[in-house]
């Protein structure tokens, strides 16, 4: 399919362009993001290395906080705390929102300390064709969202609705409302039974 390979080739072509960014970034300017990969009353896990968290937030200009890790990896609240990140990211795969964190409401756990929960940059992995965690079609849109998020002012240039927009139209020749975008951006928390 030949539009596979224009995928493939455009992803490849911005993750080159946002590494070009991202490198020039020192190391005590790359924030600490933790990737929530699974989140509930019985369990937290996390995203360690060896895994897609760990790629997402590197080629987006952060630091694993849970780097020390390998792979998916269960966790507790203390270690939450010693890593203190400074953005976090919870992926579709789990029921957790942004204002589950905010408020508080899951189990006993207590995030309102930790850095990311303060100053509010606790962010819902899009979905648009599919789950934007593993590697799909949607990559490139994966990786400047990413690069935004995690580097907003390195990224400022990039809109992000008119990418969105441009690339369901080249490519699924899917003409986007400003509606449908703003579902890619704030999956239902339904979404992780699918």
């Amino acid at each position: 399919n030949g539009n596979v390979e224009k995928v493939i080739d455009y992803g490849r072509q911005v993750e080159s362009e946002i590494k070009e960014v991202t490198d020039t970034i020192p190391e005590d300017k790359k924030p600490k993001v933790l990737y929530l990969y699974n989140h509930s009353s019985e369990d937290i896990s996390v995203s360690g290395a060896d895994f897609y968290g760990d790629y997402w937030i590197k080629a987006g200009g952060g630091i694993n906080a849970a780097g020390e890790l390998s792979g998916p990896s269960s966790v507790n609240m203390e270690q939450i705390y010693e890593w203190n990140p400074d953005i976090i990211i919870i992926t579709t795969f789990t029921e957790t929102m942004p204002d589950d964190l905010y408020n508080n409401t899951i189990a006993q756990d207590d995030w309102s300390n930790v850095t990311a929960v303060k100053n509010k940059q606790v962010y819902k992995f899009p979905l648009g064709m599919y789950r934007w965690f593993p590697p799909a079609s949607d990559t490139p849109l994966v990786l400047k969202w990413l690069a935004k998020t995690i580097q907003p002012e390195a990224f400022a240039d990039i809109d992000m609705d008119q990418e969105i927009k441009d690339y369901y139209q080249k490519y699924y020749n899917v003409e986007l409302t400003d509606e449908d975008v703003d579902t890619i951006y704030h999956p239902a928390s339904a979404a992780a039974g699918q």
